[in-house]
């Protein structure tokens, strides 16, 4: 069978697509590699998500409006969010709602790994073979839509340009004790060089379970260190009842779209630098590029619209949120003074306001000025 479009990848960024694709009457076929896979993920997903996705109440384990960061010198700052939640939710729980909703609107959905992929004039032909190494019937399709991920194996066979910028992240599940108690209603952020020297750990509750996990560039310091001494640094001596890791992409492709393909999610690279937050950015690609295809397919409208699109909405939160990290993630000194900066009541709003919706929030000129000057007096002060 000729699918219209096949789906690479079943998170949140394929699932998406390919629900969207099936509801507008396009057959699409959505290809994972393991229907039973668990990314290593806090699962946070702020409200607007929430909203446009219609996602259930029962998937939203925690609806958290505290959080608190604490310094490289164990300085904490608590902050409360008073116009919406962080919801966290349990990746294998969300991916597979996600999938069966695809599935509902027409999708099929097939437990397989991507071998190579032909191109002809008005067609892909993806080879496919299973978890035991039988190669499986090809799946031929007029459009691919490539959600596999930082490694994507879709990417490399179409060839797009390649994700400059990978965090290896590790994460680890822990039941709930003595000393993870004042976590249960708490995300917390660690901006400490001996938990990551280039990035952050994170402790966020969930239902049954609390996920401690950190991360740093790939290649440049030892994960597994750095998860024990942030582990060692909390004060847990009880054993994690599970362990998990994955690359993380921190930087779009330089492209994104083909005349017949494109990448969404984490395979093209969109998970936003500082705070490698992938899941919002990953469905909103999803949808987006889902709509381009069928815009596509009926009206020949290119495909390098989605990426217009993605990149209007949202490249001043890459780029805003790139400055902040090649700023401020240099030195403990400088993560010493970010954190205090996150004392301020109007950065706290403007963050807060911001996350929501991942819209920049524009502030008066007086508050701007003042968080101006508060930032280049503590960067005098860290540098």
């Amino acid at each position: 069978m000729l699918y219209d479009v096949a789906v690479i990848g079943g998170g949140p960024s394929g699932a998406v697509a390919a629900e969207i694709l099936s509801r507008a009457g396009h057959s699409t076929i959505l290809i994972e590699r393991n229907l039973a896979n668990v990314k290593p993920c806090g699962g946070a997903i702020p409200l607007g998500l929430i909203e446009e996705f219609q996602i259930p109440d029962e998937l939203v384990e925690k609806k958290l409006t505290r959080m608190s960061v604490r310094s490289p010198q164990g300085k904490t700052i608590f902050m409360h969010m008073p116009n919406g939640y962080v919801g966290m939710v349990r990746r294998e729980r969300f991916d597979r709602y996600l999938r069966e909703k695809a599935q509902k609107a027409g999708a099929t959905l097939v437990e397989a790994l991507v071998k190579k992929i032909d191109r002809s004039a008005d067609r892909f032909t993806i080879h496919l073979f299973n978890k035991e190494g039988n190669e499986l019937l090809p799946v031929e399709a007029s459009y691919v839509i490539g959600a596999d991920g930082a490694n994507s194996k879709s990417a490399d066979e179409l060839g797009f340009p390649p994700n400059d910028l990978k965090v290896i992240a590790m994460q680890q599940r822990f039941h709930y004790c003595e000393a993870l108690k004042p976590y249960e209603e708490l995300v917390e952020i660690w901006f400490d060089g001996e938990v990551s020297p280039d990035f952050y750990g994170w402790i966020f509750p969930k239902t049954d379970h609390i996920a401690i996990g950190t991360g740093t560039e790939e290649h440049r310091n030892d994960i597994k260190q750095l998860q024990h001494r942030f582990v060692e640094k909390i004060g847990l001596t009880e054993k994690p009842y599970l362990n998990e890791a994955a690359k993380i992409p921190m930087k779009p492709r330089r492209s994104f779209t083909q005349e017949r393909a494109i990448l969404v999610g984490d395979a093209a690279g969109l998970v936003t630098p500082a705070n490698g937050e992938g899941i919002f950015f990953a469905m909103r690609s999803g949808k987006l590029g889902a709509q381009a295809m069928i815009e596509r397919i009926r009206n020949r409208t290119p495909l390098s619209s989605y990426e217009k699109e993605f990149r209007r909405l949202y490249s001043p939160i890459f780029f805003g949120l790139q400055v902040l990290q090649s700023v401020y993630y240099k030195s403990d000194r400088l993560r010493e003074s970010f954190v205090a900066i996150c004392r301020d009541k109007h950065v706290q709003e403007i963050t807060f306001d911001s996350y929501l919706y991942k819209k920049m929030v524009p502030a008066p000129w007086s508050v701007q000025m003042k968080i101006m000057a508060k930032n280049v007096y503590h960067l005098a002060k860290g540098s």
